[in-house]
């Protein structure tokens, strides 16, 4: 009997299916206008070193409506070092003039503030996908980085200028989901929080920041705790003075993931959550 059960263990773990073994973690770093010269308005921080698996890069200059001058440059540093690379853009509250400007054009009809804003957020997608094109940059994903603006800062004091906030990101996700382009978003739990009432979009993937907090402990805990938004977190970042560090989250491996379909024609809904 003995024999008889060991042969059948032995049997049972050679015809067994193979477990699939998880997604190395791997490493990049984020760049954007900081890394441009002093002469053109950056910081002249150093690009990622050889050894960066993957990059972010910036599509504006810390605000909407701004290009990153560097741009061009730094899609031309990734194809010559031949590493992957999505897209960010900085979303923020429109001024009087672009709430003038923009929020009379767009897909949702110009009846109340929060469709106005909508149409603003709209709006900074479109410049943000008219970046990609100029510089031929065919991401398969940008990411919406949600955080405090000074130069331009979100009104954080009630729950309806949260929501106004909320449709500002709505309007920007809706331009690039218009134009096949997949989104996630980029935050931290106070400032999400602050600037959208603690939104819960769970749909949407996220990019969790650990600030300064030390890595491993604290990046690598970003991509198992729970996320600002309630989205799968996806990757994880830290910086210090020098550079921005990113990781990429167990199963995921920085490869496209799908974007959302386009809203119906006609479509003026916002998304709600809670």
């Amino acid at each position: 009997m003995a024999l008889f059960s060991a042969l059948l263990m032995a049997f049972i773990a050679g015809t067994a299916p193979a477990q699939a073994a998880p997604a190395p973690t791997l490493y990049g770093h984020d760049v954007s206008w900081p890394q441009c010269p002093a002469t053109i308005g950056g910081h002249d921080l150093p690009m990622p070193p050889p050894t960066t698996q993957f990059v972010v890069i910036g599509l504006t200059k810390g605000l909407p409506f701004t290009e990153n001058p560097c741009l061009a440059a730094q899609v031309d540093w990734a194809r010559t070092h031949d590493k992957s690379a999505q897209a960010y853009t900085i979303p923020a509250f429109p001024t009087p003039a672009q709430l003038g400007r923009y929020g009379a054009s767009g897909p949702w009809a110009t009846t109340n503030r929060a469709a106005r804003l909508s149409n603003v957020g709209y709006a900074q997608a479109r410049f943000a996908l008219t970046s990609l094109g100029r510089v031929r940059f065919a991401t398969p994903v940008v990411w919406i980085d949600v955080e405090p603006r000074p130069a331009q800062p979100w009104p954080t004091s009630t729950p309806q200028q949260q929501q106004d906030n909320r449709a500002v990101i709505e309007g920007l996700m809706r331009g690039l989901r218009d134009a096949g382009v997949a989104y996630g978003l980029y935050s931290y739990l106070a400032g999400w929080r602050d600037i959208t009432g603690s939104w819960l979009v769970p749909g949407v993937p996220v990019w969790a920041t650990a600030g300064r907090l030390d890595y491993p402990t604290e990046a690598r805990d970003r991509c198992t705790q729970p996320s600002f938004s309630g989205g799968q977190v996806l990757l994880a970042q830290w910086y210090d003075d020098v550079r921005d560090y990113d990781m990429t989250c167990s199963p995921y491996a920085f490869t496209p993931f799908p974007a959302p379909p386009p809203s119906p024609p006609g479509s003026g809904n916002h998304a709600t959550g809670r």
